[in-house]
This record gives C-alpha cells, structure tokens and sequence, in this order.
C-alpha cells in the first residue's frame, strides 16, 4: 500500500499506511517497512496565542470584531527560535500557521509552509476555488493554501470573552456559517530573506509529476519530549557516520521509512565518492528523553517550509 493521501470532501484519517520497497530496509537491518515518518505529537501545536482585535468577516460581509483573539487550530509554535527572555506564551516560540500549498504532496501529513502570523494581514477564502490567500506585509504576492481537501488550512478563532463552552470560530470550513475573510492588525514586515546554500527538494506527488521545491539552509528538525525542539545540520545514521546537509553532499534520496522501527533508509552520494545506503534512526538519545526527527525545513521568503521525511523523494543541490 502507498502512503495515506487525502481524499476531497472526507475528513483525513491519521496514521501511516505501510508501503514500501522492503530491499532498502532490510539492507540496514529492518524488516518492515512503510512509508510514513513519525511524528511526535507537537506541544508547538497546543499553546494558542493572543493577538490584538482580529476582524471576522462572514460570508455576507458582516463583520465580528475579536479583542484578544487566540489562535488555536492551523498554528504551531517555532519552538526551535523559542526565548526565553520573551513574555508570556511568546517564549515558545514564534506562532505560524500551517499552511498547506497546492504542491505540497497529497499525503494528509505533506510538506507544510509555516508563516509566522507576525506578518499576516489577512486571510481571504473562496470557497467556490476551494483556495485560501494569505496576504503578508512586505510580500508581492500571497500565500495560497488549498481547501480541497477536509481540514486542511482551517484557523481557529477564539474569542477570550466568550463563555467556557463557546466552541471558536474555525475560517476555512464550507457553509452557511463560512468565514469570507479574516483580518489581522499591525503586520510587521517580512524580514529580509538570508543569503546560505540553496537546495532543490524533489517531493512525492503525482500531479505534477514530483514537483521540485527550493528552500535555502536546509536543517533536520529534532522534536523533544519537554516540547523544545532543536536544528541539526546532519542526519543521524545507525551505523557509520552522520550525513552532512553541506556543500559536499551531491543526492540524497529517502527509499524508505518505517514507523514501527522508527528508521528510514536512505541513499547518499556525496561530491566525487560512492554511493552509500545509510540507515537513519528517527529517533535518537535515552529512552525517556529520545529526540525524534520531525522532518527536514529550510528557509523560504515567508518562512519556513516542513518536510516529513516520508514526503522527500529526493534532495540535491539547487542548480545541479
């Protein structure tokens, strides 16, 4: 069987569905094999977070103003750029949202652009496209998110005043109650992109046919237990040497990932030497305390940009 894809109009099931060529695994030593990474359940995505008045505006054009507003489903935390010296639910990290694009595979956990929502002005649904667009400070054009399929790209709004059992306002669900636009106050601008190695990231989707996605200072992105989470500049391997994200390494392709064994086979070629098979345990470090790999991320201009492994087909050097 593939790995789990979204169906249009059905809400997504979750949990990996195994597949998988079995040769690359048992290579490393493991059996079974599926292809969906493991994912920890992510305190990023719990904390929600206060905001200033945030404009609702209906689908006929009335408008609900939010004092204090607190974003709840459709955000995660950075908990890798948390500080501690920030107040409040801020030393976190910064909040973004997850952001689904048309190209970011049809798996119901794809590849995920998160937009810290310091620089979002506004989100606008069109419900007969099936699109949202997220229009940020500084940027030319806006972010789209797909609605095409349930539960992607939905944002909940809650509103602090409200009583206790007074369920938020969730943007980005068809019907007579459907959020047209969501307005957020003081947008700061986008931050200047940084300049750093460019990488070409072949994804797994059918159409169009593994579309290539450019990200800059490509990390792999460890999750902890306590809900920290932590970047590295290579990928683990059970045996032998780590694998660099550096200028050296000439392909890199995941065969392979297994949730059971929490391993993924993957094939390295680095500049001028052989190709080798590495195994690479996604998780890592004592029991109680194992970190595990969420995926790989990379910098884009609105942010960042979240690669389970098992939505990787291939990573190269951009240009190459």
């Amino acid at each position: 069987m593939k790995p789990e894809e979204q169906r249009p109009e059905r809400p997504p099931r979750h949990g990996p569905s195994p597949s998988g060529p079995s040769y690359a695994l048992r290579a490393c030593g493991v059996l079974a094999i599926s292809l969906a990474a493991v994912l920890p359940a992510r305190p990023a995505d719990e904390p929600p977070a206060s905001t200033a008045v945030v404009t609702v505006t209906d689908l006929d054009g009335k408008e609900t103003k939010v004092a204090g507003a607190k974003l709840t489903v459709g955000t995660r935390r950075l908990a890798w750029l948390a500080d501690p010296k920030a107040a409040g639910e801020e030393k976190l990290g910064p909040l973004a949202l997850k952001v689904r694009e048309p190209v970011s595979t049809t798996l119901v956990d794809g590849v995920l652009t998160l937009v810290p929502v310091a620089h979002v002005e506004s989100a606008k649904y069109d419900y007969e496209k099936l699109t949202v667009a997220y229009s940020l400070k500084g940027a030319k054009e806006p972010v789209v998110g797909t609605l095409q399929y349930k539960g992607l790209n939905t944002l909940g709004i809650a509103d602090p005043k409200a009583a206790a059992k007074a369920a938020p306002v969730v943007a980005g669900v068809p019907g007579k109650a459907a959020v047209k636009a969501v307005a957020f106050p003081d947008a700061k601008p986008l931050p200047a992109p940084k300049a750093g190695t460019e990488w070409a990231v072949r994804i797994v989707q059918k159409e169009p046919a593994n579309p290539v996605v450019r990200v800059r200072n490509l990390k792999v992105l460890y999750h902890h237990p306590d809900g920290t989470e932590r970047l590295a500049a290579e990928l683990p391997s059970r045996k032998g040497p780590a694998v660099p994200l550096d200028e050296k390494l000439a392909r890199l392709e995941v065969l392979a990932t297994d949730a059971n064994t929490h391993v993924a086979a993957v094939e390295v070629e680095a500049a001028g030497g052989p190709e080798r098979l590495v195994a690479v345990p996604l998780t890592t470090g004592p029991e109680r305390d194992a970190a595990t790999v969420v995926g790989l991320i990379g910098e884009v201009d609105v942010g960042y940009k979240l690669f389970p492994l098992h939505t990787i087909k291939s990573v190269g050097p951009a240009g190459k």
